[in-house]
């Protein structure tokens, strides 16, 4: 009979305070960095994490802080809405590291805060290469929201991606503008961009920016073309869904916290891409032919080592 196999030892216990926004994990970018302490947990023998849920804004610092005052080894601010907080957090605690995910401007740089961003850009070029590739009539098109940071990224992207993958293809695009009022929750405005730019020829559509370019996921479907979304989409467009760009969060974590308990710490900005498996496609929702499959990859193989750069 088979003697069982020893149960890991700690030397040492690393613990985890992961803190969330007033959403906690109905909010899809927590959820999944829930799931990434949970695989690092169990990864890791001698690991703990514990979930703090704030109940209203107004908390974040404070439970923040209970994090360090806890002496956790590790503490999360797992939503940009918790930028400000984990920035002063950090600075009134410097003997404790502390973690912030995806924020959406850039963050003072202190050394005992790591800020886990993720390259939406290179995500959205291989999202331009495969409607480059896909186009039957050479226009293609995307929907943004109001020209912040992370719309430019998908503009730059999707336009520099599709021009690459076919060159001549015309590509047109938009950003929502203040005029429409309710940034990223516009839907009316992002289908009847759509709308205008298959008028204009465009068979496959980009929709980026919330709920304006779920708008225009749906126009599309309606219009029997094809699309691609970003995140989790709509399913009322699943008729038109082609793929749609994703972050790894949950990768993203887990590494964090193993290498942290590893002791491979360090603070600063940390920009994850191909490179880190931090960003990517959803696996395709429909039948491509293979030489635009192999040339997919091909491209992504060259903007993961940095030989294409997205514009960016």
């Amino acid at each position: 009979m088979p003697e069982p196999t020893p149960t890991p030892t700690c030397s040492a216990e690393f613990r985890v305070a992961f803190i969330t926004d007033v959403a906690g994990l109905q909010s899809t970018g927590d959820a999944d960095g829930w799931r990434g302490v949970g695989d690092a947990v169990r990864d890791h023998p001698c690991a703990h994490a514990r979930l703090i849920v704030p109940s209203r804004p107004s908390e974040y610092r404070h439970a923040l802080q209970t994090g360090a005052d806890g002496h956790d080894d590790l503490v999360i601010a797992a939503s940009f809405l918790l930028t400000d907080a984990v920035v002063d957090a950090a600075r009134a605690n410097p003997g404790t590291r502390f973690v912030l995910v995806d924020p959406l401007v850039a963050t003072p740089r202190v050394p005992n805060l790591a800020v886990l961003s993720f390259r939406e850009d290179q995500a959205a070029y291989l999202a331009g290469a495969l409607a480059g590739l896909l186009t039957r009539s050479g226009v293609v098109a995307g929907v943004y929201g109001p020209d912040g940071a992370t719309d430019q990224a998908h503009r730059l992207g999707f336009e520099h991606g599709a021009r690459y993958a076919r060159p001549g293809v015309r590509v047109l695009g938009a950003y929502q503008p203040a005029s429409e009022g309710a940034p990223y929750a516009n839907p009316g405005w992002g289908a009847a961009q759509a709308r205008m730019f298959v008028v204009q020829g465009a068979d496959v559509i980009f929709g980026a920016g919330g709920a304006t370019g779920q708008g225009a996921l749906l126009a599309a479907a309606q219009a029997g073309q094809s699309c691609i979304g970003t995140g989790a989409s709509d399913a009322s467009a699943a008729g038109c869904l082609l793929t749609s760009t994703v972050k790894f969060i949950d990768g993203a974590v887990r590494a964090t916290i193993i290498d942290a308990a590893a002791g491979r710490w360090s603070g600063g900005p940390r920009a994850l891409g191909l490179a880190q498996m931090a960003v990517g496609l959803a696996p395709l929702r429909r039948p491509v032919p293979g030489d635009a499959l192999r040339r997919l990859q091909a491209i992504t193989d060259l903007l993961a080592v940095g030989e294409l750069t997205t514009g960016a």
